[in-house]
């Protein structure tokens, strides 16, 4: 099942703190839960984001919605 996520982060960087927000999709294999779909994101971000600090970041809002609309006519 595909799932929509934002991510924002709250880090350290050179004039003080600085933020970094991501948003996209992510898909759950069988068997995986929301906390696996979070560190599979955050894992994505310290990996991909090339900002000092980034991994001393705190989580400062993350919502994991289905990305499927239900739609009744």
């Amino acid at each position: 099942m595909e799932f929509f996520f934002i991510i924002t982060l709250l880090y350290p960087a050179y004039s003080g703190m600085a933020y970094f927000t991501r948003k996209g999709t992510v898909t759950a294999k069988p068997g995986e839960t929301r906390q696996d779909l979070f560190n599979k994101i955050l894992a994505s971000v310290h990996s991909s984001v090339d900002e000092p600090g980034i991994r001393q970041a705190n989580v400062v809002f993350f919502s994991l919605e289905a990305n499927e609309l239900l739609v009744t006519v």
